[in-house]
């Protein structure tokens, strides 16, 4: 998420944006005080990064340095989504700060597939075909955000951050063709709760409606899928981390009231 607080850091930094935070409100055409409510459309997208943790056994020490299990792993994926928000403003001179929820329906599949051939000298593992896969879904999340931003006029520039809380799976697999082995199911399936920071901007089209684009960086924590199988490997597992980041970018219309 460093690149998210870097976006911050330089947006509160611009000397356009300073400006003289106590100007009378006049310099607006438009109240941006009161409660809002809306609309949005827009892109989730996330890397579904994977990273190797521990690991024991004599087969799976050797897999590892044999290549077969990677250090990391990751693969960008985008796709649609959409949502509703609203929240509440309170205006300040050329200053607005307020508080901003929201719910975003979001069914995205982040998967990595890694394949190499077992040097292994012994059989039965010899030439053999190791396939595996590291899978990060993010089904329906949402945010509760504080936010504050810079008027002028009918646009105003904002920054925001807060809590987010989403439904994500986490699932890595094995696969042994030449033995006709399929892994268990090891996967990590949780309701989590994280933060959210973003950037964007708005324009009031007239006095009630008005239209915003944003980016927003989301981070539901870590999570450690522990692979075990003591049926047909005993003694033998290993870890993988999952990073559960996303990143929304959402255009959207609201009417305030």
């Amino acid at each position: 998420m460093v690149r998210y607080l870097t976006i911050l850091g330089l947006l509160a930094s611009t000397p356009a944006l300073a400006g003289d935070l106590s100007s009378p409100a006049q310099i607006s055409s438009v109240d941006w005080t009161g409660a809002y409510a809306g609309a949005f459309i827009g892109t989730i997208s996330g890397d579904g990064k994977a990273t190797r943790g521990a690991y024991q056994g004599a087969l799976l020490t050797l897999d590892v340095q044999n290549g077969l299990f990677p250090d990391s792993i990751k693969n960008m994926k985008g796709r649609l989504s959409g949502g509703l928000s609203a929240g509440y403003n309170q205006q300040f001179g050329r200053f607005v700060g307020g508080v901003e929820a929201d719910v975003s329906f979001a069914d995205i599949n982040i998967r990595s597939d890694f394949s190499r051939v077992d040097p292994n000298p012994n059989p039965p593992f010899t030439g053999l075909d190791t396939n595996t896969s590291y899978q990060t879904e993010f089904g329906t999340f949402a945010t509760a955000r504080l936010r504050g931003g810079i008027t002028v006029d009918r646009t105003m520039v904002f920054a925001s951050a807060g809590l987010a809380v989403g439904k994500v799976t986490n699932r890595f697999t094995l696969d042994l063709p030449g033995l006709g082995y399929s892994s268990p199911g090891w996967s990590a399936d949780a309701t989590k709760l994280g933060y959210a920071i973003g950037v964007g901007i708005e324009h009031r089209l007239t006095d009630r409606i008005g239209l915003k684009l944003e980016a927003i960086g989301i981070d539901l924590q870590d999570t450690t899928v522990h692979a075990v199988d003591n049926v047909t490997f005993p003694g033998e597992t290993i870890d993988y981390r999952f990073k559960n980041q996303a990143l929304l970018g959402r255009f959207g219309v609201y009417v305030s009231f």
